[in-house]
């Protein structure tokens, strides 16, 4: 009995509490002691459970709205970032579509100048046996006479026969050839040469650049371009080459600076270089209001006469070209080589002479014995019969000649540059009229000037300083290895030019006889003479 009436008075309390909302429920901590509060306690908990959740919402809506606040100023803040980011953005943009459309304005410029050469080889061009070619039309000497052909028609003709083909049938066996290669090995070194930053236009009486270039970027080996240079200063360094160009330079149609392309085999970079400065002296002459003069075209390179693949291109490409040699006493040359590299590479320390006895070792700057051997490269042209071991005992490198011709060689020595000789200017004025009459120029050539030879950095204090310090004076004690091997190579040189070189009839001096004594010298030391 007493338990059934606390199982009712149990489910009047539970079912008094299940029948009210839900949300009137009271907290954990008091749900957790429900069972042991009265009615009227039960509900006062309901109630201060009721308040402390109010008073927690509102809590909760004050930081709400602070925190609020702050998300908005900070999303301002971020947005002004993300604007400002937007800005430069655009910026970079546009400053990198500028740069862009520069460069595709440069890129379309530049291929519309070239498109001229480039339908040069697809388009029909002047048949040179109809034009009168200033370069082939000139008075031709006598050693050249059955190289250089007397019409343009033999340019474009094989060298194995001599018919005449016109330019369009030469552009079109160079499209048959660029056929059938292959697309990736077309015609790539040819089209950078053609092609170039600088353009070659097309010009009267001259054949098309793109006619006698081949493939290979170097000159076709079936036509003949002899004709387009007259001479070339090609040796040896210290020797006053630079005088010599500097000098004929205003008397000739000659490259203004050093043209080694033959030394690196680059052939087709030469004719480029021609052309090119042909070119520039047809416009200057039209812009003066004047006609053009037909002179002699030269140039100078003093790697060649020592250079492996020079004198080779010479003999394939330009057989009637004038070949201008200067020679110096090897120890004098040595000496003065060592000091222009002293005087202007002074941030680079030469070596010791000790050590620069053979060839041209890392360091050197280029400058070493091997370089003297002057007879040596000389042998390489072809002038000598080369068949006596009385005349091979004399050579020392073991070069192969060219077998085929080169054009004729005027050697010098350096000497017969100065006018200060004790003949009062005699013999160097005789120099330049043989000169003159060996080139077949039509003016007098004036006396040569003092050269300057002060370096680049001489204006410095401290550079000048530096480099009196470590010029050399060969005749010390301490060049004495050096000096020694150097005696040797002038007592070789001196006796095979002498025996064997001076005996061909297309090797010419000034004053023979006294240029052989000049070489009688090179047998003694010059600093025993001092």
């Amino acid at each position: 009995m007493g338990e059934s009436s606390s199982r009712q008075h149990h489910h009047h309390r539970y079912s008094h509490h299940g029948g009210r909302k839900k949300s009137e429920q009271p907290l954990d901590g008091y749900a957790a002691r429900r069972s042991q509060l009265t009615v009227s306690q039960y509900f006062e908990a309901v109630e201060l459970s009721r308040s402390h959740r109010q008073s927690s919402k509102n809590n909760d809506r004050t930081k709400s709205s602070h925190h609020h606040t702050k998300s908005r100023q900070d999303g301002a803040s971020s947005e002004r970032d993300a604007k400002a980011s937007i800005r430069i953005t655009d910026e970079c943009f546009r400053r990198c579509a500028i740069i862009m459309m520069i460069s595709f304005i440069a890129i379309a410029s530049m291929n519309f100048i070239m498109l001229p050469s480039y339908m040069a080889t697809n388009s029909p061009g002047e048949n040179p046996q109809n034009a009168k070619s200033r370069w082939t039309q000139r008075k031709i000497s006598s050693v050249k006479a059955n190289v250089l052909p007397v019409d343009t028609g033999k340019l474009f003709g094989t060298k194995n026969y001599n018919t005449m083909r016109s330019s369009t049938n030469v552009r079109n066996e160079l499209n048959e050839q660029m056929i059938q290669q292959s697309p990736r090995a077309i015609n790539l070194k040819r089209k950078k040469l053609l092609y170039g930053t600088k353009h070659v236009p097309e010009m009267a009486n001259w054949p098309p650049l793109s006619a006698l270039i081949g493939n290979d970027g170097n000159i076709r080996d079936d036509v003949d371009v002899s004709g387009l240079l007259d001479f070339a200063v090609i040796g040896f360094g210290k020797t006053g080459t630079t005088s010599i160009l500097r000098h004929l330079s205003e008397m000739t149609d000659s490259l203004s600076q050093e043209h080694c392309d033959l030394v690196v085999n680059n052939s087709g970079q030469l004719l480029k270089d021609l052309y090119e400065d042909h070119a520039r002296r047809v416009k200057q002459a039209t812009r003066n209001g004047e006609e053009l003069e037909d002179r002699l075209r030269g140039l100078k390179c003093p790697q060649d006469i020592s250079s492996d693949k020079s004198i080779f291109n010479y003999a394939k490409y330009f057989p009637s070209t004038k070949l201008i040699i200067g020679i110096r006493h090897p120890v004098l040359w040595f000496e003065s080589l060592y000091n222009f590299r002293v005087t202007n590479v002074p941030w680079k320390e030469m070596l010791p002479t000790s050590e620069l006895t053979r060839g041209c070792i890392s360091g050197s700057q280029g400058v070493c014995a091997w370089r003297a051997n002057f007879h040596d490269f000389l042998s390489r042209l072809g002038k000598t019969p080369m068949s006596s071991t009385s005349e091979t005992q004399l050579l020392q490198l073991g070069l192969q000649p060219v077998k085929s011709r080169v054009g004729p060689v005027f050697l010098y020595e350096v000497s017969q540059l100065s006018e200060s000789g004790g003949d009062g200017g005699v013999r160097s004025a005789q120099f330049r009229t043989d000169l003159k009459q060996f080139l077949g120029l039509r003016k007098e050539i004036p006396p040569f000037p003092i050269v300057d030879t002060s370096g680049r950095f001489d204006f410095l204090p401290v550079v000048k300083h530096q480099v009196d310090r470590n010029k050399i004076d060969i005749c010390q004690p301490k060049h004495d290895i050096i000096r020694k091997v150097l005696m040797e190579k002038a007592k070789l040189a001196s006796t095979w030019i002498r025996m064997y070189f001076l005996q061909s009839d297309e090797v010419f001096v000034s004053s023979r006889e006294h240029f052989e004594l000049i070489l009688e010298s090179w047998m003694h030391d010059p600093c025993s003479m001092k």
